[in-house]
């Protein structure tokens, strides 16, 4: 079981409307919701969650069918992400996706979660940290311990052999360390 939590909350999300500006034609927080509508379309069980602003994103929330969590006054990233945390289904992975983030696909998004669950371990990262990061239900303590500019990335170290790594082409991507 997995939710996929879409932060369209924190101080480089919605400073200056950046998620509501125009870019490819359309707004740049659209990209995300549409690669989450097409994989929770495509994964049974699969939940998402919106982090915003009193507000920001309902119409386009409620026309996706997705839950909101509603953060007043983020000062940093990590609040976003505990807000996520807290919002999630007992017992879920927690997979996190900026709305920023426009490189991301459905079909890529779906092929990264399905590669985590087939691949059994705890975590997974997707563009090298730089897209979608999910955490097992067990590492919950240490996401709602989070402080400031922290996105949970901290996470990953030391635990490289315990990490799905996605490199965006329907494939788990290469360890470096093998591959010397």
């Amino acid at each position: 079981m997995i939710d996929l939590i879409l932060l369209a909350e924190g101080p480089k999300e919605l400073d200056g409307g950046k998620l509501l500006a125009e870019e490819e034609g359309k707004p740049l927080y659209l990209h995300a919701f549409q690669a989450a509508r097409q994989t929770a379309d495509a994964m049974l069980g699969l939940r998402v969650i919106v982090v915003t602003r009193p507000g920001v994103l309902d119409e386009a929330i409620r026309a996706f069918g997705f839950n909101k969590v509603v953060v007043s006054g983020c000062r940093s990233l990590s609040e976003a992400i505990v807000a996520g945390t807290k919002a999630a289904r007992s017992g879920a992975s927690r997979c996190f996706l900026s709305c920023g983030r426009r490189e991301v696909t459905g079909e890529q998004l779906t092929a990264f979660l399905q590669g985590y669950i087939l691949s059994g371990r705890p975590l997974g990262s997707a563009g090298g940290g730089e897209g979608a990061m999910v955490f097992a239900p067990y590492l919950l303590p240490q996401l709602l311990a989070l402080k400031g500019e922290e996105d949970g990335s901290q996470l990953f170290a030391g635990r490289e052999g315990r990490t799905f790594s996605y490199d965006g082409s329907g494939r788990e991507a290469a360890d470096p360390e093998k591959a010397e």
